[in-house]
């Protein structure tokens, strides 16, 4: 919360907690010549408010909130959230121009009031002084008095906004986690950093639908210069180091050929999409996660001669002759061979690789083959071919078969994306 003396621009309602000695709270209306005043008070109190309004030469509206529990935080704070809604619903006063002093009132009565007032109003008051009474421990000296005006410190921190972003950020809903924080940047003390997380927010929204594009590069590139600088020593609590590792998974993953981390990455986002119950997309990712796989088997087992499945026209003759033998191991229209799936799998047998074996094994069991089952769950689903979405059991026995067979970790995230931190905007 940000102290200062300066007075506040506009001010057309003061709502002030009665207490002790008048004097205080007449100081800062005077200061203000609000057009109305609330007055927070108990009954023992309500004489004290009674007097001050008498003495107000301007004539404010007047409204008076009494409370019985005075002693009680609970009921002091009920009544508050009760009336002032009414109390701004008739005066038609916006709530920016309310100034909500604590000065006076029971301890209970000022927490309250604070609790109540930080949801709505921006501008707070506490009258104090350097001469007080009982050695300085006292209440101010009449005349000696000097009123703080403080900010809203949930509006400096926008403590609402990022615990908006953090729980879209969680949802992996980026893109609106990005424009929260957007939003709230021109009105924070430090906007720089709340854009900086927001095009994190971007580069994230990107990774999540596998979009390892230039732009998404360029947003990467751009935080690594820049967050450094922005935090200058400062406890980044991580942030620097997330997405310094963001940008280099990013970068592995933009190669046109399929490679282990774009695979991990592939596994990653089918967790994180079945989490948001997408089952259907998350099957997708499993089934291309199961081919590539194979694909990367296959390239490895070839010397690259195929990459992707695919054998360019030029390499054909150096296929080995166990592959030469399978039947499908004929040249496209373009001179190429191109396999499919089950193909890759089969060739990877042909060449002794011991999970592919295992799978054509489980292939060759026709109907109760669970291979089948779990890519024709995929190649049935309203995505691929068929007219009904994969549930969470199609993607479960999905999961579990591409567990056994190809031996894929997917029990957890391996490269996970942290949650958003909120002392990432201190």
């Amino acid at each position: 919360m940000n102290n200062t003396t300066t007075k506040p621009c506009v001010v057309t309602a003061a709502l002030v907690s009665i207490g002790g000695s008048p004097a205080p709270i007449l100081h800062v209306l005077r200061q203000h010549r609000p057009a109305h005043v609330w007055y927070f008070c108990s009954a023992g109190s309500r004489n004290t408010a009674d007097e001050i309004q008498k003495q107000l030469d301007w004539h404010p509206a007047p409204r008076f909130i009494e409370v019985e529990r005075f002693e009680e935080l609970g009921p002091c704070y009920r009544e508050l959230r009760r009336k002032i809604p009414d109390i701004l619903a008739e005066t038609h006063v916006p709530p920016e121009q309310v100034l909500v002093d604590y000065t006076g009132g029971t301890k209970t009565m000022s927490v309250a009031l604070a609790l109540a007032a930080i949801e709505l109003f921006q501008q707070f008051s506490y009258v104090g002084g350097e001469q007080r009474e009982k050695g300085g421990l006292g209440v101010v000296i009449d005349g000696k008095e000097r009123t703080l005006y403080q900010s809203n410190p949930w509006t400096d921190l926008a403590i609402r906004e990022v615990e908006r972003a953090r729980d879209l950020w969680d949802g992996y809903q980026f893109e609106a986690a990005a424009k929260v924080l957007r939003n709230v940047a021109p009105r924070v003390p430090c906007p720089r950093k709340f854009n900086a997380i927001a095009n994190l927010a971007d580069a994230m929204a990107g990774r999540h639908r596998l979009d390892f594009s230039k732009e998404i590069m360029g947003i990467l590139n751009q935080l690594q210069g820049h967050l450094p600088l922005l935090y200058d020593g400062q406890d980044d609590h991580g942030l620097i180091e997330f997405a310094r590792k963001a940008r280099q998974l990013c970068e592995a993953c933009m190669s046109e050929d399929a490679n282990d981390t774009l695979l991990r990455e592939l596994l990653d986002n089918a967790i994180r999409t079945a989490n948001q119950a997408r089952y259907e997309d998350a099957a997708a990712r499993l089934y291309r996660a199961m081919e590539m796989q194979g694909q990367i088997w296959l390239a490895e087992a070839t010397n690259r001669l195929f990459v992707n499945g695919k054998c360019k026209k030029e390499n054909t003759d150096k296929i080995p002759q166990a592959i030469k033998n399978l039947p499908f191991c004929t040249p496209d229209t373009q001179g190429c061979v191109k396999f499919s799936m089950e193909q890759v799998f089969r060739a990877l047998a042909a060449l002794g690789h011991t999970h592919a074996q295992r799978i054509v094994v489980d292939i060759a069991l026709g109907n109760r083959s669970r291979w089948r089952t779990a890519t024709e769950e995929r190649n049935s689903g309203i995505l691929a071919h068929g007219v009904k979405a994969i549930g969470r059991d199609g993607f479960d026995q999905m999961k579990c078969i591409a567990t056994e067979l190809v031996g894929f970790d997917l029990e957890r995230e391996a490269n996970p994306i942290p949650p958003l931190n909120p002392h990432w905007f201190e």
